[in-house]
């Protein structure tokens, strides 16, 4: 196993100061005429707030801060009853304890805030077990309370801080998928990304993959604006999951293709539009890689197969693009012929396909292109100039080279903040 060393990132730096600042709160408390407490739970619970986003550390701050007050609570209780009954006996003592932990876990049910059981637990634990037998171990619960609420406020400001910066509300930036975005991509580019777009940056993607196939690839992205999907052909509200605008091959063009296909003894997927629904329609499939693809598909949500047999087929039929999945030699040779006899009525595209020996072939609408669609959401997202990311040089803005992902988001951020920071 190969060991790789990232760059140190900002979750790390704000751990450290976070922790450091509890310190430092801790030696300020050291002169004032009050108990110290133990600036480790402070710290403890700092590092719990300290997350890659906002609502995230919101709710961290909010379980721990149940958490510590039930465990808090029940602490007091039991420390009040045994010193009272005075039954503070190590063995008597550790079983009461471990009973008691029922009614700890169950009003956190109660009160449905199951997430900080483990919190109201520990600090119950803490107490009822290492503080028992002290001659004042009230003054523990109070610091113990004390010390995690000064951990949860300096964790919640150091990662909520940020430097100010001027907001570029004029500028699209439209990134690539395939060796721009998902080629070595880690956690890393979600959780910037995430960060980019959740402070105002307008960010969004074009690519010749399907809906699915995007929001698959790019699960737990937050993407905002909507996306270029199909090779242009079409503009999908990822928010909304629904098509705002289509571009579809002509009824002519369409019959066409399919013939030609058919008559080069392959199946087609014709993609086609009912209503806001997108349909696919298959036949009898003829190799390993249509069945395989058919299998793993089918029950995906943005997905509908139906049998051809179902098919209107009419003049007022909308026909997406279709899709041929075959052997390389037999792609090759059935793009010859389409292009010699649809001419300029339809766009041809080849790619790579993910089984060994296949290829995909598909056929657009000639108007069906990203430049056309780009247009579109320009105006959907208000911009006043788009910036593109790309592999093809000369052909985008900014040119991706170094194997994408990681680097494409910090190129994004390079050139956010220089159009955006006062």
């Amino acid at each position: 196993m190969k060991l790789t060393f990232p760059p140190i990132g900002a979750r790390i730096i704000k751990s450290s100061v976070a922790v450091a600042l509890c310190m430092i709160v801790y030696f300020i408390r050291t002169f004032l005429p009050v108990e110290n407490g133990i600036p480790f739970y402070g710290a403890l619970a700092a590092l719990w707030c300290i997350q890659p986003y906002t609502d995230t550390t919101k709710n961290n701050a909010l379980q721990r801060s149940v958490g510590t007050l039930t465990g808090a609570v029940y602490g007091l209780l039991f420390l009040l009853l045994f010193r009272r009954l005075g039954l503070a006996i190590p063995e008597f003592v550790y079983i009461s304890a471990s009973i008691s932990i029922i009614p700890v876990i169950y009003i956190t049910v109660v009160i449905n805030k199951r997430n900080a059981s483990f919190f109201s637990c520990v600090v119950f634990l803490s107490i009822a077990l290492t503080h028992s037998f002290d001659e004042n171990p009230y003054l523990f619960v109070l610091n113990r309370v004390v010390d995690t609420f000064i951990g949860i406020i300096i964790g919640v400001a150091v990662n909520d801080f940020r430097l100010p910066v001027r907001r570029d509300d004029s500028t699209l930036y439209v990134s690539g998928l395939d060796d721009v975005l998902i080629s070595q991509t880690s956690n890393y580019s979600k959780v910037e990304l995430n960060r980019l777009i959740c402070s105002g940056v307008k960010f969004t993607i074009s690519t010749t993959r399907t809906p699915a196939e995007l929001m698959s690839i790019m699960q737990g992205t937050d993407l905002q604006l909507p996306v270029i999907v199909m090779d242009g052909a079409a503009l999908y509200d990822v928010k909304e999951k629904q098509y705002l605008d289509m571009t579809y091959l002509s009824p002519n063009a369409s019959a066409e293709a399919e013939k030609i296909i058919s008559e080069c003894g392959l199946h087609c997927f014709v993609n086609t539009m009912l209503d806001s629904t997108l349909l696919i329609y298959y036949g009898e499939l003829h190799n390993s890689a249509e069945k395989e693809l058919f299998e793993s598909h089918k029950h995906s949500p943005y997905r509908n197969y139906v049998r051809s047999e179902y098919r209107r087929k009419d003049m007022n039929e909308r026909v997406l693009y279709i899709t041929v999945l075959a052997e390389k030699i037999d792609i090759f040779l059935l793009e010859r012929k389409l292009r010699q006899q649809l001419g300029a009525s339809a766009k041809i595209s080849l790619s790579d396909s993910e089984y060994e020996g296949f290829m995909y072939l598909k056929v657009f609408s000639p108007l069906a292109s990203k430049e056309n669609m780009m247009i579109r959401l320009k105006e959907y997202a208000d911009a006043d100039k788009i910036v593109t990311f790309g592999s093809v040089r000369d052909k985008y803005d900014i040119y991706i080279n170094d194997g994408g992902g990681n680097a494409t988001v910090k190129k994004l951020k390079k050139i956010c903040r220089a159009n955006g920071r006062f």
